[in-house]
């Protein structure tokens, strides 16, 4: 019972043996995110897996791309948002993340988040929309956080909290409830691959943070995950 609610499954070699390498580990819910047309096609695709869901959408990097999609079979949209860090203009960027976000209402459904370096305008944007949102990867300050705590966000936190101190601070303030597991596969971390297997280390992290029961958090990040993705 255990959610890896953030990878790119379709970059695998091999997405059959990741799958099932995570579900004999226990890891059973898999939500495979698209960066553009191509890739979310690619995930709805392999949500044929058990217990691999698909999310569609375009990612900043790609915000420039031609997107039309149903939407009907995915349980998500995303990988949406925005990022300083990238060639494409932050105006169309914003473009392309508001008409993402039309089409998650339209649809009824939960959008997964990108803010890296532009988190800020990203919760602005958010505030402007009644949909039910995952903050993937957040990097931003705290109080921020809170702000999206508030709002009743969600935050998924990887691999990459093992290494750095400031997802700790976050993990420490935020609840439980509002937080998912994810490793963003296959970004690696600390020279490791972010194989799904690797939210175990995730959970233990966030327990030991939480100075609770291991089983209990993995019961409430499972039960968190069947809600927000209404699965």
């Amino acid at each position: 019972m255990l959610v890896d609610a953030h990878l790119h499954l379709y970059e695998a070699p091999s997405p059959e043996k990741i799958v099932s390498e995570a579900r004999k580990g226990g890891v059973t819910i898999l939500i495979t995110a698209g960066e553009d047309e191509e890739t979310s096609r690619r995930c709805l695709e392999l949500s044929s897996l058990e217990g691999v869901y698909a999310a569609v959408g375009v990612h900043p990097s790609r915000a420039d791309t031609h997107f039309s999609l149903s939407l009907e079979n995915a349980v998500a949209v995303g990988e949406i948002g925005l990022d300083e860090k990238y060639s494409i203009p932050l105006r169309i960027q914003e473009q392309t993340f508001r008409r993402m976000l039309e089409l998650a209402k339209e649809y009824e459904k939960p959008v997964v988040v990108h803010s890296g370096r532009s988190y800020k305008r990203v919760m602005e944007i958010l505030s402007h929309y009644d949909v039910n949102v995952l903050m993937h990867w957040y990097s931003g300050d705290v109080e921020t956080a809170l702000e999206g705590v508030n709002r009743g966000y969600l935050f998924s936190f990887g691999p990459a909290a093992l290494k750095y101190s400031s997802y700790r601070a976050l993990i420490d303030v935020i609840p439980v409830e509002n937080i998912l597991t994810e490793t963003d596969y296959p970004v690696r971390i600390g020279g490791r691959e972010n194989h799904p297997l690797r939210v175990k280390e995730v959970l233990s992290l966030i327990s030991s943070i939480k100075g609770d029961d291991e089983d209990r958090i993995a019961r409430i990040i499972y039960k968190t995950a069947l809600s927000f993705f209404q699965l």
